[in-house]
């Protein structure tokens, strides 16, 4: 029924979503609770209060609270169908939703589940997202045939959206890559492949079990926008909306929804340089949209850039002491400086991050990650570790673009991707382990060893060409958490119980196990209250921890064998 109705039709969808939600659950419109039919009648007295419907449009807050009436003793409810990016905050009882501007057109049965210490009540209610926003899409201008697949080149026109009302209707151009064998049964991956500083147009990409979007940043904005009084004004006189982020993201929902081969669980955003910088600011500030990243080479603290970006970008920005905001009233400078996106939202903190840097990089020097922020006070390496986020990183004494002059190119891959394992892979809609304090990191060091004099161009980078040289302290080459692995396959995430299989990879000649701190990112269930107590068993071991303030769970000083030990998380039992 839903395939023959208009998805831009929001009304309409709407009220078939209502119509279907009421016959499956036989609920009222009030949406009262279903009750437990193995309970005695005597103790149904749990009752769930939910809106059966609620509708909101892009880009604007929708807020719900759930009532309970009673409860015999301490209450849990639990959420299930949450449309990505929303947000359930069970102490206060609040839904949080606000969908950006690609969410619009869908519908989504949310599950609210009551648990006293006597009855389990339910209720459902429909949220719709009207599509009120609809920049164009994109037009195929060419095609070409490959062995596996085809290459479409698209213009992608612009409005005042997707571009500042002075420069709306030019086009930009973009190259999708499309498997042949993709299907609405057999989905494949898709990767959003960000260029660098003059790496347009790319070269053609075979593609046999993924899709590949390669959009253009021509201006050089590193992925992000510019001033919406441009080109007629000054950029001090309005705002720095993200035109080119949007632009990328309208690509994105354009393949989706014209591919249904194409998996919205499985989509990575990966760059270079300036493609680097772009795919973390996007995968950390939109990561309800991707489920990996991975950055070569790239900034991580806008205002860190090299004097001469610093410059250019100013054109566009503003400068960093001015802070012109962003379309949210952030300054635009602070936005980007992603040291302080993963402290401050929770979004950001469910991504994981693959990342390559060179201590020879003499364009994005080492100091992108070892240096701190003067905003956070933190580096971006010591933020990852502070906040557990998932992430894997390398580096060694390779420059911007010459490989490490001992070690060769991507001497720590060996074949192994998160986007691609049988075992440890990544999926927007399933939980990973966050690996933190690894007993196995390498040491990156944080400023300079004496041998170089500091350069605001290049930081302590030698010669890329030369081993031994860099002036940049810490482990010439070195890894975090690159040999730690999960069993996606064996995952259970439950009202109740949490279970991953974890493990270690030794290398020739490693006899030691890494110990390391476990934080579960990207649960869906297990979703557990801030000072909550869980009991957790690994192996051998066991004990309890306390949830954090966002609820958030970590297990310390776990140590990794090299057979697959399965880490339980369970909840105390309610006392009183």
């Amino acid at each position: 029924m839903f395939q023959s109705c208009n998805p831009r039709h929001p009304a309409l969808l709407a009220l078939v979503v209502l119509a279907l939600l009421l016959v499956d659950s036989h609920q009222p419109a009030s949406a009262q609770s279903e009750v437990d039919p193995l309970l005695p009648s005597g103790l149904q007295t749990l009752q769930l209060h939910v809106p059966s419907l609620q509708v909101v449009n892009e880009e604007e807050l929708l807020r719900v609270t759930v009532q309970v009436q009673g409860a015999q003793g301490p209450t849990r409810i639990f959420v299930d169908g949450l449309p990505p990016g929303a947000r359930w905050d069970e102490p206060s009882r609040t839904l949080t939703f606000r969908p950006d501007f690609i969410q619009g057109g869908a519908s989504h049965t949310v599950t609210f589940t009551a648990s006293d210490s006597q009855a389990t009540a339910q209720a459902r209610m429909a949220l719709t997202v009207n599509d009120t926003l609809r920049p164009p899409d994109p037009r195929i201008v060419q095609r070409e045939a490959q062995p596996s697949g085809e290459r479409l080149t698209l213009e992608q026109p612009t409005d005042a959206w997707l571009d500042s009302p002075g420069y709306a209707g030019r086009t930009f151009t973009a190259v999708v890559t499309v498997p042949s064998a993709a299907s609405a049964a057999y989905r494949m991956p898709v990767r959003v492949r960000l260029h660098g500083v003059g790496n347009w147009p790319p070269s053609p990409q075979q593609a046999t079990d993924h899709f590949i979007i390669e959009p253009s940043d021509p201006n050089l904005t590193y992925w992000w926008g510019y001033s919406e009084r441009l080109p007629h004004a000054s950029v001090l006189e309005g705002a720095v909306p993200p035109y080119t982020a949007r632009r990328v993201l309208a690509l994105l929902e354009w393949v989706l929804r014209t591919w249904p081969g194409a998996d919205p669980e499985r989509v990575f955003v990966e760059g270079d340089s300036m493609g680097g910088a772009g795919s973390l600011t996007l995968g950390l500030l939109y990561a309800r949209h991707f489920a990996g990243v991975h950055a070569t080479h790239a900034q991580t603290v806008a205002r860190a850039h090299r004097p001469w970006r610093l410059a250019q970008l100013s054109g566009l920005w503003g400068m960093p002491e001015e802070e012109v905001p962003d379309a949210d009233g952030l300054g635009v400078w602070s936005r980007l400086d992603l040291t302080r996106a993963l402290r401050d939202e929770p979004e950001a903190r469910s991504q994981f991050l693959l990342l390559e840097h060179g201590k020879d990089d003499p364009v994005i020097h080492f100091g992108a990650v070892v240096t701190r922020s003067p905003l956070t006070g933190a580096s971006f390496y010591e933020t990852l570790q502070q906040q557990r986020l998932g992430h894997m990183a390398v580096w060694d004494e390779g420059g911007h673009t010459e490989v490490d002059p001992w070690l060769g190119k991507r001497w720590w891959d060996r074949g192994w991707n998160p986007r691609t394992d049988p075992h440890t892979f990544l999926r927007r809609d399933l939980a990973f382990p966050a690996f933190s304090h690894s007993s196995w990191d390498g040491d990156p060091g944080s400023g300079g060893n004496g041998g170089k004099p500091w350069s605001d161009d290049s930081g302590y980078a030698g010669d890329p060409k030369v081993p031994g040289d860099t002036g940049w302290d810490g482990d010439v080459a070195g890894m975090l958490n690159r040999s730690l692995r999960w069993d996606a396959h064996r995952l259970v995430d439950s009202h109740g119980r949490f279970v991953l299989p974890l493990r270690s990879v030794h290398g020739p000649g490693v006899t030691d196990s890494p110990v390391v701190d476990v934080t579960p990112r990207r649960v869906q269930r297990f979703r557990c209250l801030p000072g909550e107590r869980i009991r957790w068993s690994f192996g051998g071991t066991r004990g309890t921890v306390t949830a954090a303030s966002d609820g958030s769970v970590t297990v310390p000083r776990l140590r990794l064998g090299e057979e697959w030990t399965p880490l339980v998380l369970e909840r105390e039992r309610e006392r009183g």
